[in-house]
């Protein structure tokens, strides 16, 4: 498996890592969330930026979400990498986006590129743009996470799997997927899909999990079949089935005895 090494956090060797989300209303709130992720199991943390709202009720716009993300990195403490996300409504987030207006929204941010490491792009929503805004975030020292995910159902596996490598064929860094399973047999098809997306690309870090209770095997045995991270709570959550990131990194160090 190929290695994306943030902050000295690799991604892609030894268990895989726990990500944090620090999800707030206002900067203020994320900047309290975050400065506690010193007492948590956090490998890194992640600012979802789409619940930011202003004192009024509007939309920040990519000057005030810069504002926040230099925010978070000083509570921070530079002591975690930073993964910064903005989530659309199209796929589970709390922020509608007009064609076009996504990418431009990402890109606001690379002004910001030294206070965080990782960027989250949608596949969906970037389009045949991602490869060269792939290109613009390295130019500016940050490593690019292509995500998808579909709160409704799990895809076929070889869907799964194909969407993996052709995010990383794109120019991504790191592919991410997640999914909702109705059935053990779903979350088992997403750690199949995993598993031939690692052999089909094996230069390609991974982060891959199944939502919800069905889910929640997914989040501890991931790295067994080329999932690189996964997420866990430190009081706040931002997805269905994220467990808490203490008692994740327990169950992953016990997995990671039992396998070694």
């Amino acid at each position: 498996m190929a290695i994306v090494t943030v902050r000295g956090i690799a991604l892609g060797r030894g268990r895989p890592k726990i990500i944090v989300p620090v999800f707030a209303g206002d900067g203020p709130a994320a900047q309290r969330q975050a400065a506690a992720l010193g007492g948590a199991a956090a490998d890194l943390a992640e600012l979802r930026l789409d619940p930011l709202r202003l004192p009024g009720g509007g939309l920040p716009d990519g000057g005030a979400l810069c504002g926040v993300v230099r925010q978070v990195r000083q509570a921070l403490d530079g002591r975690l990498p930073l993964l910064v996300t903005l989530r659309t409504a199209a796929e589970g987030g709390s922020r509608d986006c007009l064609p076009g207006e996504y990418l431009d929204l990402l890109r606001s941010l690379l002004p910001a590129a030294g206070a965080f490491d990782l960027l989250d792009v949608e596949y969906a929503a970037a389009g045949a743009a991602l490869g060269a805004f792939c290109r613009q975030a390295h130019a500016a020292g940050v490593a690019v996470v292509a995500s998808m995910h579909d709160f409704a159902k799990t895809p076929p596996a070889d869907r799964m799997a194909a969407a993996l490598t052709a995010m990383g064929d794109a120019g991504a860094d790191i592919a991410k997927l997640a999914v909702m399973p109705h059935g053990p047999a779903d979350a088992a098809a997403l750690l199949s899909a995993t598993a031939c997306a690692r052999a089909a690309r094996p230069e390609l870090p991974l982060i891959t999990m199944a939502m919800g209770p069905d889910g929640a095997v997914t989040r501890v045995c991931g790295g067994a079949f080329g999932s690189c991270a996964t997420f866990g709570t430190a009081g706040v959550s931002s997805a269905p089935g994220q467990p808490d990131a203490a008692a994740l990194r327990r169950a992953l160090d016990a997995l990671g005895d039992c396998l070694a």
